[in-house]
């Protein structure tokens, strides 16, 4: 049966490396994906950029990279990732120069550019305003922005901002029937993978609080999918992989980050997920089936990045022992009072553990609470009212409640993350190569 076995080598950019050597090392696998871009992540590749014009792609790509570049080579193992973050064109550089201290001969390397779209901010529909400095504006690009690179034996193929799922489904474009479902199936496994861990078991628990083990969770396998004409696939680990791949693990990772599952927008296809259908067809192996197409968006979303005046204040100071939950509720409360004249909106006061999630949704602590943080989070003007507010939690270690103590403190700048919609006709993909 014609397939390609695509797998997850990174969920985010700070994931495990051990796994995706695995799975290029296995020769099971035609591509790995790794999937290491999330939207503010972006936000250090742009200031990045603005100081130095090689600059701007992740700086871990070296470590992820070096290690096992040469078993992908060696195995016929495509690499795919949006590593690029800002700047994907010099990444691609950077990766040719990996490959050349590895000597890689002919080793082919693509970069996707064309998700900056900053130049094109004035033909974006905004969900909001643009108030303040716009530090960048980059659209998600679809699985088809790699097609060429695929068509063309890239062994590498590095992005800026594209869909998570399309790091995965794109490899599977040239099997795939002519037909809007067999791309929506393709895109679905594309999603179902693009969380490595987190579909193999991790982040997973059963209602009485079973999971994995501490051995498990420290060697957790990542996922591999083999996908067919149709955009079946079967979802599976490698051959002695720990980990748990089964209905309910597939079932939790599909509604990952879905608002609706009758609709779920994606560069590629409107993806409908209510005639999905998981299988188990063997000890962590699952066949997925069913995914259907609504048509593809005529908009690509964009997020802009808007630099506002002012600051970002995060402080913390932490209680422990006997009656410590009072007094970190009493801590809370005299701040409020003493910062009563900072707009509500600007200022957030809870305490790690008991409401910092849930707010006023958090039920009671069911036992005696042996330690607690009051966490202390405002928007400021200047540097000038985040030391103020810095001081008020400082001021508590000697004018408050007993104990309080360990103070962690930081600052960072006041960014907002605005999202919009583009005409995704005005949004050209090139690819730029690079030859060891």
């Amino acid at each position: 049966m014609v397939e390609r076995v695509v797998a997850c080598g990174a969920g985010f950019a700070g994931d495990r490396t051990e796994p995706a050597v695995a799975l290029a090392a296995s020769g099971l696998v035609h591509a790995v994906g790794l999937e290491c871009l999330a939207e503010r992540t972006l936000v250090p590749g742009l200031r990045a950029r603005q100081k130095d014009p090689e600059a701007g792609f992740d700086p871990r790509l070296r470590r992820r990279l070096r290690p096992w570049l040469g078993v992908a080579k060696e195995n016929a193992c495509r690499v795919i990732s949006n590593l690029g973050a800002a700047n994907p064109a010099a990444a691609g550089r950077k990766i040719a120069q990996i490959g050349r201290e590895l000597e890689l001969d002919g080793l082919r390397v693509a970069a996707v550019v064309g998700d900056d779209v900053a130049s094109l901010a004035h033909k974006v529909a905004w969900d909001e305003p643009l108030k303040g400095a716009l530090l960048g504006a980059h659209a998600y690009l679809g699985a088809d922005s790699m097609k060429r690179a695929i068509d063309e034996n890239a062994d590498v193929i590095v992005t800026g901002r594209v869909a998570d799922s399309a790091l995965f489904s794109a490899e599977a474009i040239p099997i795939l029937e002519d037909d809007g479902d067999a791309l929506a199936g393709a895109t679905t496994v594309g999603h179902l993978l693009e969380c490595s861990g987190q579909m193999t078991g991790g982040n997973f628990e059963m209602p009485d609080g079973t999971s994995l083990s501490a051995q498990d969770f420290a060697h957790l396998g990542f996922p591999l999918a083999h996908v067919f004409p149709d955009g079946s696939a079967e979802l599976g680990l490698l051959e002695g992989a720990p980990g748990r791949i089964d209905a309910l693990t597939c079932t939790l990772q599909l509604f990952y980050e879905v608002h609706d599952p009758a609709n779920y927008i994606t560069p590629d296809a409107i993806l409908d997920f209510t005639g999905i259908s998981f299988e188990e067809i063997g000890s962590n192996r699952v066949r997925v089936s069913g995914a259907r197409s609504r048509g593809r968006p005529d908009k690509l979303k964009v997020s802009g990045f808007v630099d506002h005046p002012g600051i970002i204040a995060d402080i913390e100071i932490g209680y422990a022992g006997t009656h410590c939950l009072q007094r970190g509720r009493v801590a809370a409360d005299a701040l409020r009072l003493r910062l009563d004249d900072v707009p509500s909106d600007d200022l957030q006061i809870d305490l790690v553990g008991i409401d910092s999630t849930l707010g006023a949704a958090s039920l009671p602590p069911s036992n005696r609470v042996p330690e607690v943080r009051v966490h202390v989070s405002a928007r400021c003007a200047d540097a000038e009212m985040a030391q103020i507010i810095e001081d008020e939690v400082y001021a508590l270690t000697l004018s408050g409640p007993a104990g309080g103590g360990s103070v962690r403190s930081e600052r960072r700048a006041n960014l907002a993350v605005v999202d919009g919609y583009i005409d995704r006709e005005l949004v050209k993909s090139e690819i730029i190569w690079e030859t060891v």
